[in-house]
């Protein structure tokens, strides 16, 4: 079993991100023909690896070279239709080729689902952790800062910064921070502190602007809080609930 899905992962990668130029992935949107070719190039790949058992998994490539065909063909549409979301697209593509290779393993071998270890409190616990701070946490966020966002001075000042860009920094710092807590590395939360004060140095230093100077603190302070508060109240919870 185990062998079958690292013979259709290492194809995949190989096929998505070696053997596919940035060239083609430009040109697919407006040409079939490459997106063509890249699929042909993936059932090549999967010819190559199941050689030696070809007569017996010849459905399984047949399979999955449809439903990669499938899925790009999705993703390019959604490309051209949202193209600020290039990201989330590509997370999602990438989510439902490896989601279609375990749908095959299922299928020829069987996963045993055990549904009690599944839902258990610990893991109940980890994915609670997790949505509160990808999701739950920037809302928060949001709302605390909700009474300054009005101010000019502070609103504007970012002029030149990345859409999002200081929403994603802040989900991987808590999730740092709650790994940290987890592991017992809590020198290094001070770590990430130092080096986020060092990148901040410069923004500080040049803005001149006191307000926005407390926008930053605070609003790097605040992050710091909840993410401490959730690893703790993962810590706890594994420790007394589980």
């Amino acid at each position: 079993m185990s062998i079958l899905f690292l013979k259709l992962l290492l194809a995949h990668f190989i096929g998505d991100f070696v053997l596919q130029p940035k060239s083609w992935v430009k040109k697919r949107k407006d040409h079939i023909l490459y997106l063509l070719i890249h699929i042909a190039m993936h059932t090549m790949l999967l010819v190559l690896f199941f050689i030696p058992e070809l007569s017996d998994q010849w459905q399984i490539i047949l399979f999955i070279s449809c439903v990669h065909l499938l899925i790009d063909s999705a993703k390019i549409y959604f490309e051209k239709k949202f193209p600020r979301r290039t990201f989330l697209l590509f997370i999602a593509d990438q989510t439902l080729h490896i989601l279609s290779l375990v749908a095959v393993v299922w299928y020829t071998y069987g996963l045993p689902v055990n549904w009690e270890t599944l839902f258990s409190a610990k893991s109940l616990l980890y994915v609670l952790a997790f949505v509160l701070t990808v999701f739950v946490s920037p809302i928060m966020l949001r709302v605390f800062f909700s009474k300054w966002t009005s101010e000019a001075d502070v609103v504007n000042k970012p002029k030149n910064s990345l859409v999002d860009a200081g929403m994603l920094i802040g989900i991987m710092e808590r999730l740092l921070i709650v790994l940290f807590i987890q592991v017992g590395f809590l020198s290094g939360i001070g770590f990430l502190l130092g080096a986020k004060s060092i990148f901040r140095f410069g923004d500080l230093t040049n803005a001149k602007d006191t307000k926005f100077t407390e926008y930053i603190l605070v609003g790097t302070l605040a992050s710091f809080v909840i993410g401490i508060a959730i690893g703790y109240g993962l810590r706890l919870g594994l420790k007394y609930l589980v």
